[in-house]
């Protein structure tokens, strides 16, 4: 049986309408918002997931949020973990705004993507797209007109946030340290120039040649740090006494774990960030103390034959 043709359930002149309403419904009942794509800058071959993410794109963009009567989830609780939010949001978005907004800009993104931030100023806090729907409402006059974005609470994992703006960068600079650069020359006649991964360094004054004397001049966590396009480079986060860093003279960084010795050449401000440890409040990551450890007591095999070490030996 076939449809009534006096019927016409795809005018393009009802559909303008609807949307034209859809996005005058969300504009009269909505928050101002900023839409956040994720960039990948280095994939993880072996598992096929992303290594490192950044976030420097913004959008501003109005959005409906559904749950009216607060956010939903788990909410809060204490774990052993310590204190973790689970808040959920669900937010509706024009599909013509968002092209209008994002695609005309960005024609690269053509719908809102999972994994993508919406930064909420009415709470102060950012969300991670988990799903969209773009079926929702079904097919109104032969169309969809808006998107339904799940959301969670973004939980922070060191990706590097340079969007300007204030609120939203704030994220990244309350657990990231800038560190120092360090250019090193080897030292003649010393064999044992090799860091451990987050140990402490203190630098030192040269006496003799590969010698060490006086007193500590500034020390901090040695990073052996691999930034995307770099092939490798050493950093000393958080500097204890910045006022006392010199290059001017002959000056030896010293690992207190390894004993490995290197001139130090040169010294630069980066902004490179390096994660802080936020659950025991010191200024390097986890996987940094995991190192050191793996370094100090040889407990992990990183050869070609483990295939976690991505074939690096």
């Amino acid at each position: 049986m076939a449809t009534n043709p006096f019927f016409n359930q795809r005018s393009p002149a009802e559909q303008t309408l609807v949307e034209s309403m859809v996005i005058e419904h969300i504009r009269m009942f909505g928050q101002d918002m900023i839409y956040i794509p994720r960039e990948l800058i280095r994939e993880d071959r072996l598992f096929g997931e992303g290594r490192w993410y950044e976030f420097n794109d913004v959008f501003p963009i109005e959005m409906y949020i559904e749950n009216v009567n607060g956010f939903e989830g788990a909410g809060d609780l204490v774990s052993k973990f310590g204190l973790q939010i689970k808040d959920r949001a669900t937010l509706i978005m024009a599909q013509k705004r968002f092209a209008e907004e994002v695609t005309a800009i960005r024609p690269d993104i053509k719908r809102p993507r999972e994994g993508d931030i919406v930064f909420m100023p009415l709470s102060n806090s950012m969300f991670e797209i988990n799903f969209v729907e773009h079926e929702i409402p079904f097919y109104v006059h032969g169309r969809n007109y808006s998107y339904k974005l799940t959301c969670e609470l973004f939980n922070y994992d060191h990706s590097k946030i340079n969007t300007g703006v204030t609120e939203i960068d704030a994220v990244a600079t309350e657990r990231h340290w800038e560190p120092k650069l360090l250019t090193l020359s080897r030292i003649p006649g010393i064999t044992n120039y090799n860091f451990y991964e987050g140990e402490t360094g203190s630098q030192y004054r040269e006496g003799t040649v590969g010698q060490i004397t006086g007193s500590v001049l500034s020390a901090g966590t040695i990073i052996q740090y691999l930034y995307p396009g770099q092939t490798g480079a050493t950093y000393l986060a958080y500097v204890t006494t910045p006022d006392n860093f010199d290059y001017s003279g002959t000056s030896i960084l010293y690992g207190s774990s390894s004993g490995a010795k290197q001139y130090i050449v040169g010294v630069t401000g980066t902004n490179t960030l390096i994660p802080k440890n936020s659950l025991i409040g010191e200024n390097f990551g986890d996987n940094d103390i995991t190192a050191l450890e793996s370094n100090q007591k040889n407990i992990i095999n990183y050869c070609d034959r483990d295939p976690f070490s991505e074939g690096t030996p």
